[in-house]
């Protein structure tokens, strides 16, 4: 038997290599577009979260009148509205304030973000009885 000495890789080594690194490289592509989608979404996200907050604490303080209403632009961010939904909380003295934000310049997949908190019912006098009859 005649034994030849290599001293390279052979055409199909290195196609069979070439391959797999392409794969690899495909799939490591599809990853990093992957997360930077998700991380463009986590900060939308985030944004939205925070003008919901700023929002309510805005109702909180008093700066935005206590009242359901309907989309109202953010004055901070046009691209996104707010609306506020007054529900009964079932408790004396308190209301139950539903916000919304969402985002208006998106055609698909928009971003909305609901909070609810319990805040005063300015109306509400507890020293108020009402008669029995």
């Amino acid at each position: 038997m005649l034994r030849r000495n290599r001293k390279g890789l052979s055409l199909l080594e290195v196609i069979l290599s070439i391959a797999i690194l392409g794969g690899s490289l495909a799939a490591i592509g599809q990853l990093v577009r992957l997360g930077v989608r998700n991380a463009i979404n986590t900060q939308i996200r985030n944004d939205a979260n925070l003008l919901a907050d700023a929002k309510m604490a805005e109702l909180s303080a008093g700066i935005i009148e206590l009242q359901s209403s309907g989309p109202r632009p953010i004055e901070e961010n046009t691209s996104w509205v707010y609306q506020v939904d007054m529900l009964d909380s079932g408790q004396l003295g308190l209301l139950l304030v539903k916000m919304t934000v969402s985002q208006t310049d998106v055609d698909e997949d928009p971003v909305e973000v609901i909070v609810h908190r319990f805040l005063p019912d300015p109306d509400y006098d507890p020293l108020a009885v009402e008669e029995v009859e």
